[in-house]
């Protein structure tokens, strides 16, 4: 090494190190430098702290606050160094399972702390513990979501730097007074799902950006002293017990981007002054008693617009659904009439238009809404032909178009939308075959067809395996021929509705393949033959209507919970007194109906539900209430 070294120069410690390497010669290997420690005062809060988390109900959250010695390590801790030091600036401890406010007393103590999270958990008197704190000289950020908080508002003075306070989804209740008077960098304001009462609170200090009220009992009209709140960007004032007319000031909002009055008692006009925010994304003002005419250019800024279940009455302006960033539109259950607009944006994803006294035909122009997911055009007057322009929507998973008058075929072209979960025609006037394309569907879940006058064969004779039915409803058609034993490769159905056809020869015996089966009428055919006993084999059968056909032999054993209807059926003995009681196996045609309506309406409202929660909440919407949209 020593003749080594003589010839190299004295800048070559890169060629050395490298060849130090090479023969092999050991050295020093270099580790990452450790994070900086707490001084001993927040040490020991720390550790005062891990005594009371130890006792959490889910012990897996704070697993390495045992393994590590450093809180700064530790899970929902966050440290920011400084010098040779750290200290502790956010701590979280949602979903703990806490319930002790004794540990507030620890906390209380952190002086450099700037973000609590305390959601999720058991508390029931937080606020209290508050009183005399060195933590709210630093602190910005408050979550007790979530938690048992019971009681009036607590005094929350002394939080100078608070800019973020979440109190929902707790039990507090009382008037909010001057309370919150005393945080002047406070930005949100979330108290959604408690108990509060009295007037709308008008205190906070004017730099608001965020205030969720939804969910409590504030009652009287919406104050003027709201339109102060100048920086304002979410203002949810759902379900609540307001009353009123909304007042026409909205030009004070001019950084408004989501107004949410739902679920209220509010009365009057849509207001004017709506259609000058033009930052507003979304307004949700569902569920009221607001009446007029549909602001003519309401969308002009609005993305997403809900004013269902409403008394809203006169025609849709003409180009409500034609602004390109358009995205939702819900008048679910109002009075309106007319015809549908002829102008579609390519940007809408729902149009739900159900429950109005609509007329008129669907334009084929509908098919220039490319981008459409959901069409909710039930329970109006509309005329004419299903237009086949739809089979364009390629993104279409929902289509709704009961109760009306429509007539003519089912355009073959739907069959091409690979995305379709539900399709239903139910009470309309179609007829003609069911496009044998269908059995190919398999993203289909819900067909519902009853109340039509549909020829031919049953749908679904063909050897896909990969369908997921769920629900068949062709109650009340034409359908003739036998039903096919290929029925069984529905494996996913719940409910297989065929009363009232003109269906013949007997019951395959492949249903009892159908686990899944729970609503099962084959009323009012010509049906013949036994009643095959593997229907023995659905042990989820609750209904069981098999009245007006020509069957004969015993009727199998079934469950005594199922409700069976096999009146008009002279051959059909129906087994011992004591496994077929009136009570307990037979019911009436009236018992078996309802029950089915009610499960396929709850079935079918739950498939719309999740598609909608999922589709159109995100982000700071997750609290936000009020609307389907």
């Amino acid at each position: 090494m020593e003749m080594i070294s003589r010839h190299l120069a004295p800048d070559s410690s890169l060629c050395v190190l490298l060849l130090l390497l090479l023969l092999g010669v050991p050295m020093a290997v270099t580790t990452e430098q450790s994070p900086a420690r707490l001084n001993k005062a927040q040490e020991d809060i720390m550790q005062d702290i891990l005594s009371s988390v130890s006792s959490a109900l889910d012990s897996s959250l704070t697993k390495n606050w045992t393994t590590s010695s450093n809180p700064c390590e530790w899970s929902g801790v966050h440290c920011t160094s400084a010098a040779s030091s750290a200290f502790v600036t956010r701590l979280s401890l949602s979903g703990y399972g806490l319930s002790n406010a004794t540990i507030l007393s620890s906390i209380c103590h952190l002086d450099t702390l700037q973000s609590l999270n305390l959601s999720r958990n058991f508390f029931i008197d937080l606020p209290n513990q508050f009183s005399h704190c060195s933590m709210k000289a630093e602190m910005r950020e408050l979550d007790l979501s979530s938690n048992k908080l019971s009681g009036h508002l607590g005094n929350f003075s002394g939080f100078h730097k608070l800019e973020v306070l979440d109190l929902s989804f707790n039990s507090l209740n009382g008037k909010i007074s001057t309370q919150l008077s005393d945080l002047p960098k406070l930005r949100s304001l979330n108290l959604s799902s408690n108990g509060f009462e009295g007037s709308v609170p008008t205190n906070m200090d004017p730099s608001l950006e965020e205030l969720m009220f939804s969910r409590n009992n504030f009652s009287g009209r919406i104050p003027m002293g709201l339109f102060k709140y100048g920086n304002l960007t979410l203002l949810d004032l759902s379900q609540n017990n307001l009353v009123g007319g909304i007042p026409d000031g909205f030009l004070g909002f001019p950084k408004l981007r989501t107004l949410i009055l739902s679920d209220n008692n509010l009365t009057g006009k849509i207001p004017q002054s709506l259609l000058n925010v033009t930052t507003l994304f979304r307004f949700a003002g569902n569920h009221n008693n607001f009446s007029g005419p549909i602001p003519q250019g309401i969308t002009r800024n609005i993305r997403m617009l809900d004013l269902s279940y409403n008394m809203i009455n006169g025609e849709i302006p003409y180009d409500l659904l034609s602004p390109d960033s358009l995205e939702a539109i819900d008048l679910t259950a109002n009075e309106l009439e007319g015809s549908i607009p002829q102008s579609f944006s390519e940007s809408l994803h729902s149009i739900r238009l159900g429950r109005n006294l609509l007329s008129g035909s669907i334009p084929g122009s509908i098919g220039d809404a490319i981008g459409l997911v959901n069409l909710e055009l039930y329970g109006n007057k509309l005329i004419g032909y299903i237009p086949w322009q739809l089979s364009k929507c390629r993104k279409l998973v929902l289509i709704d178009l009961s109760s009306n008058q429509l007539q003519g075929h089912i355009p073959g072209e739907l069959c091409n939308l690979e995305q379709l979960g539900a399709l239903k025609l139910q009470w309309n006037n179609l007829s003609g075959d069911i496009p044998g394309s269908f059995s190919d569907m398999i993203t289909l879940e819900i067909l519902h067809l009853s109340k039509n006058s549909f020829t031919g064969e049953l749908p679904f004779t063909a050897t896909n395996r990969s369908l997921k039915l769920c629900y068949l409803g062709l109650h009340s058609n034409n359908f003739r021929g036998v039903i096919p034993s290929s029925v069984s490769l529905l494996q996913s159905l719940t409910t297989l509705d065929l009363g009232n056809n003109e269906l013949t020869g007997t019951i395959p015996t492949s249903i009892g393949t159908l686990l899944k089966l729970e609503f099962l009428d084959l009323s009012q055919n010509y049906l013949s033959g036994q009643v095959p006993s593997s229907l023995a084999s659905l042990k989820r059968l609750t209904n069981l209507s098999l009245s007006d056909n020509n069957l004969s032999g015993l009727l199998p054993e079934l469950p005594k919970w199922v409700v069976v209807n096999v009146t008009g059926n002279p051959g059909l003995i129906e087994g011992t007194e004591d496994n077929n009681t009136s009570d307990n196996m037979k019911g009436s045609q009236d018992d078996f109906s309802s029950a089915a309506w009610i499960t396929a309406v709850s079935f079918i409202l739950g498939f719309i539900l999740s598609f909608y929660w999922a589709g159109f909440r995100g982000g700071n919407d997750s609290k936000v209430g009020g609307s389907s949209l």
